[in-house]
C-alpha cells in the first residue's frame, strides 16, 4: 500500500513524464489500487491531477466500476462525477449495464453522468441502446434515445432505424 502511496503522490505532484510513468506503475497493482486511487480522486481539487487518476482508474478496468458507479452517484460532487463517467465510458462492455441502470435513476444528474459516459463509449454501446428502446418505456428509453442522438453519426443511424421500425 505504501508503494501505491508513493505512486498517487506523484500523480499529485510529479512532471509530465513522471505522472505518466506513477500512472503505467499503480495500474499494475490491478484492483489493489483502485480504493486509494478513488479517495485520491475524491480528495483532488486540480483538473490535471482528476485526469490522470482517472485514466488509472480507466485503464484497471473491471475491478473499478463499482466504485465509478459509486463516484457518479455522490451529491454535491459534479466535478468527481464527470471524472468518473469519463472513466467508466472507457471501460467498453465492462461498464454498460450498470450505466444502463443509471438512465432511470431518479436523480437527473445522475442519469447524465451515465449517459455522458454511454456517449463516450460509442460504438460497444449503441447496440444495447437499440435493445434499450425497444424493451423499455418512459425515462429510460428517452435517455436511450439522447444518448443515441447526442453520439451523432452510427448512434444517430441506429436511433433513426429504431424509430422507423416502432
Amino acid at each position: 500500500m505504501e508503494e501505491i502511496d508513493g505512486l498517487i503522490k506523484t500523480i499529485r505532484t510529479g512532471d509530465l513524464t513522471a505522472r505518466r510513468e506513477a500512472v503505467s506503475a499503480v495500474v499494475a497493482f490491478g484492483g489493489e489500487a483502485v480504493d486509494p486511487l478513488v479517495g485520491a480522486l475524491i480528495n483532488a481539487e486540480d483538473n490535471d491531477v482528476r485526469w490522470y487518476l482517472t485514466r488509472a482508474i480507466a485503464m484497471i478496468g473491471a475491478p473499478a466500476i463499482d466504485s465509478l458507479i459509486y463516484l457518479i452517484t455522490i451529491p454535491d460532487d459534479p466535478d468527481t462525477a464527470r471524472y468518473a463517467a469519463a472513466a467508466l465510458g472507457e471501460m467498453g462492455d465492462a461498464a454498460l449495464e450498470p450505466l444502463i441502470e443509471l438512465l432511470d435513476d431518479d436523480d437527473a444528474q445522475v442519469r447524465g453522468f451515465a449517459a455522458l459516459a454511454l456517449g463516450r463509449m460509442g460504438e460497444p454501446a449503441i447496440k444495447r441502446l437499440v435493445e434499450v428502446i425497444e424493451e423499455s418505456e418512459g425515462l429510460r428509453q428517452r435517455c436511450a434515445k439522447m444518448v443515441l442522438y447526442r453520439m451523432g453519426g452510427e448512434g444517430t443511424e441506429a436511433l433513426a432505424r429504431s424509430v422507423m421500425e416502432e
